[in-house]
């Protein structure tokens, strides 16, 4: 996969597994086109067994700094956590910028038998790179964002040197992602409201309180920035 770039790697895994199907919904945001005629990059989505939307957005805030996401959000009537990953690259500084987790559909303080069976799969591999030399992990500031994570979530900065490093995280926790689409079975009507309900409140919040979002506005005005937003959550 060397000098595949991180998007396409994390496309071919999946449709590897799930069979894949566009979302035509979002064919105007293919080519993303700022109010003043630039094309800045793409957005791409699809559907699949037991997948509401995967979605992959890829373009540049400014010259230099190119940003990716990611994200697979599950049907709700499956108890299965949504994959997310962003990562900025900042060419002329020659850093990263990244975060990924498995963003929980349910309450995991009382689950801790859904932690043993899949989050457990990541521990050693967390704690490696949390206290490794290259990167430099850290807690999120943000009270709504420590809310919806998981225990695993992991966010730094690195050097770009240590890209590599940054691709292997991204991939490790969308093979146990993979495992738990694969496995998990669907919830009762009751469950599946409950999972519906925390994932429109935890959109709701990302939405309302992304504090990146006034530097989205100011690259590619507010209309972009808002059908961007809904797109990509």
């Amino acid at each position: 996969m060397a000098g595949e770039k991180i998007s396409d790697q994390i496309y071919g895994k999946v449709a590897n597994k799930i069979q894949l199907s566009p979302l035509s919904e979002f064919d105007d945001l293919k080519t993303i086109v700022t109010p003043d005629g630039r094309e800045v990059g793409s957005f791409r989505a699809y559907t699949g067994d037991k997948i509401e939307k995967f979605s992959i957005a890829e373009f540049s805030l400014m010259p230099g700094m190119d940003y990716t996401n990611a994200s697979i959000k599950p049907c709700s009537n499956y108890n299965i956590p949504r994959y997310s990953f962003n990562c900025m690259v900042m060419a002329e500084q020659k850093k990263i910028q990244f975060d990924v987790d498995l963003y929980p559909a349910v309450d995991l303080a009382i689950r801790q038998d859904y932690i043993d069976r899949y989050y457990e799969l990541l521990t050693d591999l967390y704690l490696q790179e949390k206290k490794a030399s290259y990167f430099d992990w850290k807690v999120s500031d943000r009270s709504w964002v420590r809310v919806s994570t998981s225990p695993y979530f992991f966010m730094s900065a690195t050097d770009i040197a240590h890209e590599e490093k940054v691709h292997n995280l991204i991939h490790a926790y969308l093979d146990v992602a993979l495992k738990i689409y694969e496995e998990e079975q669907e919830v009762s009507a009751e469950e599946a409201k409950k999972i519906a309900d925390r994932t429109a409140y935890m959109t709701k919040m990302l939405l309302e309180r992304e504090p990146e979002r006034h530097l989205l506005e100011k690259a590619f005005g507010q209309e972009l920035t808002e059908k961007l937003g809904n797109a990509m959550v």
